[in-house]
């Protein structure tokens, strides 16, 4: 006997209602996470205690000792101004993560008032004329000249990221901690290693995909992504006995794809090279103990190290290669032959900051340039107390993707601490 219309009807009200209720849904927390969190609020608790005994504790040192009142003042600075840089980038962090938790169709909607008056108009009309399609290609072509929307790509990545938070840790484990814990060696930091990696459930996004179809092998499929990353992803890490973490890491660059050989055999494409062309913008916020010494320091070294661990992983001429088929060799996958090499002639800068301080004032500035090419750098020489330096320098760098790759050069002021920026 079939069921009658009303009783499937109450049978699926009753099904939705069940995936519906929070309550049933919803388990107890867990007696170990409850731990956890009151853990975490009692070293919080005693943190914030210790860093006010140690201030008073300055504080009565300095006045039984006797000594001047810059010593209390110059600290008090340095505080200001470490709080005032700590805002700044938490803001910018916040705007990134804003941004990358939004869709282009908002992102576009949000800067309309940077468009020309007649774009405006377009809009307008086109949002109560004709429809959203019009004025969304107007919008589109004023943005992204050449580059197409791909929304259903981020959607994918959404899909597949807690896949994909397995490998990254993997690699970050097997391949990163290792290097990095060499590199920290050379500035006498020890002990470097990751206790916990989350990678969390933001996944990166991609702004736009441009296809090449002009000046391109046809063996090859060509694409470049403006990849994006603001995660809320929690690393956790030890360094000579203290314990940090390393919270809203950014990143941000031009990722290429490069699909070959085509082959005639499924799946059609023998590899992937997967590569920045340029060093991405990266950026990130300590925590924990080590969040004292996150100030141009720690801070700087750390990002230092961890644009060099990209740059050796996936940052030209290095490449990251993914082989799909077992007739294609890793090998000309990983290490291709460059397009080309490039010259470099370095002459001369003229008018540049002075930098060093002297007796009698402002005095001049030691510079020396630094010339990237993807992964690849170069340094001239210092040339010592002058603001019109000569370096007459050459060098040659591998090209390997004509369009893309850009010279980037950097101009810094050799002191005995850290290297001032003259300019880039």
């Amino acid at each position: 006997m079939l069921p009658s219309q009303s009783d499937a009807t109450d049978t699926n009200m009753a099904g939705a209602s069940k995936e519906l209720s929070p309550e049933k849904q919803s388990a107890p927390p867990d007696a170990t996470e409850v731990a956890k969190t009151k853990d975490d609020s009692i070293m919080s608790l005693l943190y914030s205690f210790a860093k006010k005994v140690v201030t008073v504790g300055i504080i009565y040192f300095v006045g039984y000792m006797g000594w001047s009142v810059a010593w209390l003042i110059t600290p008090v600075i340095l505080s200001v101004a470490r709080e005032s840089w700590r805002k700044t980038n938490d803001t910018r962090r916040s705007v990134a993560k804003a941004s990358a938790l939004a869709n282009d169709k908002d992102v576009i909607l949000a800067r309309l008032h940077d468009l020309p008056a007649w774009v405006s108009e377009i809009w307008g009309w086109g949002r109560f004329g004709v429809g959203w399609f019009w004025d969304h290609k107007v919008v589109l072509q004023v943005f992204f000249p050449d580059v197409e929307r791909c929304e259903w790509l981020n959607r994918i990545l959404k899909q597949v990221w807690p896949n994909a938070n397995f490998y990254a840790k993997n690699l970050i484990k097997e391949s990163i901690e290792p290097n990095i814990q060499q590199a920290m060696a050379a500035y006498k930091l020890n002990g470097f290693k990751f206790d916990r990696m989350i990678l969390g459930t933001i996944p990166p996004r991609i702004g736009g995909v441009k296809v090449y179809d002009k000046n391109v092998s046809r063996n090859e499929i060509i694409m470049d992504l403006d990849l994006y990353y603001a995660g809320d992803c929690d690393i956790s890490f030890a360094l000579s006995g203290l314990r940090g973490g390393i919270k809203d890491f950014q990143i941000q660059g031009t990722v290429r794809v490069i699909m070959k050989p085509l082959i005639s055999q499924m799946p059609l494409i023998g590899g992937l090279q997967i590569f920045f062309l340029n060093n991405p913008n990266i950026d990130f916020n300590l925590v924990g103990v080590v969040d004292l010494l996150d100030m141009p320091g720690l801070s700087d070294i750390l990002r230092k190290i961890i644009v060099e661990q990209v740059a050796a992983i996936m940052v030209l001429p290095n490449k990251l290669p993914i082989v799909l088929s077992d007739g294609v060799p890793a090998l000309s996958l990983k290490m291709p032959e460059p397009e080309g090499v490039l010259r470099i002639h370095v002459v001369e800068a003229k008018d540049l900051m002075k930098k060093d301080i002297s007796v009698l004032g402002k005095g001049k500035s030691d510079p020396y340039a630094i010339i990237s090419v993807g992964a690849q750098q170069f340094r001239t020489q210092t040339i010592d107390n002058t603001v019109n330096p000569k370096w007459d320098y050459w060098c040659e760098a591998f090209i390997h993707a004509e369009s893309g790759q850009a010279l980037q050069v950097v101009i810094n002021d050799e002191d005995a601490g850290d290297d001032e920026l003259l300019g880039r």
